[in-house]
């Protein structure tokens, strides 16, 4: 029994070294797609870094130039899945040094170098702009 259950979690440590390392790219599914998502693994497949989004997804009405994101670097878990955050600090007018927007993205590794989650989009100031769109992105 005791060997069975070390066995066990061999195999989940093992699952986690198996995120590869190297750059990572992939959108947002539409009508989000003109949104990407880019980072790279480093640290025997136990970090993600650099982690941009190209632009902040708006869910309303409106827009404007793009406002590209950075996010957190993150630890990749044993089930091979990570969590981040990063926001938008407005940067002239009235609302100048105020949070425009904060983000969260929540990803997951799986076989062949692939990647899925989801990029949640927080509005404060306008909260009919909030939302969330699922991403895939591919190790290149």
């Amino acid at each position: 029994m005791l060997v069975l259950g070390m066995a066990g979690c061999t195999g989940m440590a093992l699952a986690a070294s198996h995120v590869a390392n190297g750059s990572y790219s992939g959108a947002l599914v539409a009508p989000k797609s003109f949104v990407t998502v880019k980072f790279k693994v480093s640290g025997g497949g136990k970090k993600v870094t650099a982690l941009t989004v190209s632009d902040t997804p708006f869910y309303c009405e409106g827009g404007g130039r793009a406002i590209p994101v950075r996010f957190a670097n993150a630890s990749i878990s044993k089930s091979g899945s990570f969590t981040s955050t990063g926001k938008f600090v407005i940067k002239e007018g009235p609302l100048k040094g105020q949070v425009g927007t904060k983000l969260k993205i929540t990803g997951k590794f799986g076989p062949g170098g692939t990647e899925h989650g989801i990029v949640t989009s927080t509005w404060p100031k306008a909260p009919q702009c909030t939302g969330k769109s699922s991403y895939t992105t591919t190790k290149s």
